[in-house]
Formats: C-alpha cells, structure tokens, sequence
C-alpha cells in the first residue's frame, strides 16, 4: 500500500483541526447522512467515531492527516479515531448532496463484539482505520452503492447492510493505506494551526474573491512567504490559481442566478477590469461571459 511522504517534521508542524460533536441517532449504531458542499461542518476536522466518506460525482482535494491527494467520482474513505480529515473542491459552485457521510463509534462496537462477534471486522480493520484507507476499483463502486441504499433506508432496519458495507470494506482487493505512521506517532491535536489558518483563508476568499494574498496572510497571522507555502501545499494550488478559480465561480453563480449587469458582476466577483474578466473567464469556462449567461437560461428553461 503507497504511503504519502510528505509528513510533518516534528509536533509542531503538524496541523490544528477542529473537533467535530457527532451525534448518534437515538437506538441506531449509525449515523449517515447526506452533506451539500460547501458546508459550515466541511472544515479540517476530527472526533472520535470512525467515518465511511463516498462521493459519488464530484472532484477535488482530500486531506487525511499528512496525506493530499486528488479525489474523483466515486471516491471512498474510512478515516479511524482522531484522524483529521477534509474534502474540498476548490472553486466549484454549489454542490447539493456532494458528500455521503457513515459515521459509527467503532470503539463501542468493537467492545461488544464477544456477544455480537459480527462486529469482530472492525477489529480486524483497526490497524488501517488508524492511518486512513481509500478504496478503489469495482469494489469501490459496489459499496458506494451500498451506502446509497443505506441512506435510503435511512437509521432503522439498515443494520444488516451496514455490516455488509465494513465486511465489503475489509474484503476489498484495492485499498492504500494514507495518513503516515511518523504523523499518527507524533500529531498533537493541540498543537495544530497551520491547518486551521487555512481553512480560514479560504472562507476569506469566498466572501471576498478580490482579497489579495498579503491581505490575507495578514489576516490569518501568516508572513506572505510562509503562507504561500502552507496554501500551495495544503490545498494542492497556488494563491493565484486558487482566487481565480472562486472570482470565476462567483462570477458563474451571478451570470446563471442574476440578471445583473456583466460589468457589475465582473467586480463584485473580485476582477478589476472587464479586458481580465472576459479573457479569464473565456480561459476557465471556454465560454464567454454573455454566452454563458445564455446557456444557463437555456438550461434553466430546460429544468422547467
């Protein structure tokens, strides 16, 4: 199983995440939900249940303790105990239903697993769930089904299925491990802010796409170089690429959702003359901005 090697040197580099309060349905052994994106709760997060994380139709960046790496349709995780973890999809509009989430406490039902001994596989997926695992492959795609069929039945009479998506889980051929074992011998869930400084960078970017990168270095406490660095590696993009990729999303959203003036639209999204608007948009969309706001309305009527 690969392991990323890009790992935090010492305690202190490693990242600050923010404790997410999971509540168990009342006579469930589950949680699952299904999560728009973006989301207050789709911050660098972590808490003591285990997670089962598919999404069925959407791109982007995960981040599983020092792991990064793409995610495309279809992707699956199980990230264990206190393992911090994020999905983001940097600059894309809105996504309803991105995101199916699993969540369980493991510790429990392993406990009991001497009276229910169909548990005893999260036993035996312990040692991965502790690092984080992605699963690929057909196996992948038949338990992402599964968890669709769980969401579907919602929190009671899903057990049996639940079971069958961890033995799935176990059985599967094509898993790699993710988080390295240097991260999960020293992280400090303390210690970590690099993380979290970044998160908040980018929920300043979101509200303000024409912030530039100084500007937001300082607002986050970061040197400009130091933070261009923490940016670049923590979201996969430079500053630059990143902010384009929001002002062209926020100018999306308002073409499609609006019936504002382009000029308009081309500064409240963050550009600064028309000339960068039209050329960047043209460049990220292979459209231009009218002729954008004309598919959107044909695809709104088509909706109808």
């Amino acid at each position: 199983m690969p392991i990323a090697p890009d790992f935090p040197q010492s305690p202190s580099e490693t990242f600050t995440a923010t404790r997410e309060q999971i509540v168990l349905p009342g006579g469930a052994s589950y949680l699952i939900r299904r999560d728009d994106y973006p989301n207050p709760i789709c911050i660098w997060n972590y808490h003591p249940e285990w997670e089962i994380h598919f999404i069925p139709d959407a791109s982007g960046f995960a981040y599983v303790g020092d792991y990064i790496g793409p995610f495309r349709p279809g992707h699956l995780m199980l990230t264990g105990t206190n393992l911090p973890h994020n999905w983001i999809t940097p600059g894309a509009p809105p996504l309803p239903g991105r995101d199916m989430v699993l969540q369980f406490d493991a510790d429990a039902l392993i406990g009991i697993r001497t009276v229910c001994p169909e548990f005893d596989v999260l036993h035996r997926l312990k040692p991965l769930a502790q690092r984080g695992i992605e699963i690929f492959g057909a196996a992948a795609s038949r338990i992402g089904e599964r968890i669709l069929d769980l969401h579907a039945i919602g929190h009671r009479g899903g057990l049996g299925l639940f079971l069958e998506i961890l033995e799935a889980i176990d059985a599967a051929p094509e898993k790699r491990l993710l988080a390295s074992e240097h991260f999960i011998a020293t992280y400090n869930q303390v210690s970590d802010r690099r993380h979290r400084r970044i998160d908040q960078a980018i929920q300043i970017l979101q509200s303000d796409p024409g912030a530039q990168m100084h500007e937001v270095a300082q607002q986050v406490g970061f040197e400009p170089s130091a933070f261009s660095r923490a940016f670049r590696r923590l979201t996969g993009m430079n500053f630059s690429d990143y902010s384009r990729s929001v002002r062209v999303w926020r100018a999306r959203t308002l073409l499609g959702e609006t019936d504002r003036s382009i000029t308009d639209i081309c500064f409240e999204a963050g550009f600064n003359n028309l000339s960068n608007f039209n050329r960047t948009f043209r460049f990220e969309t292979g459209l231009t901005p009218r002729a954008y706001r004309k598919a959107a309305r044909i695809r709104a009527k088509s909706l109808v």
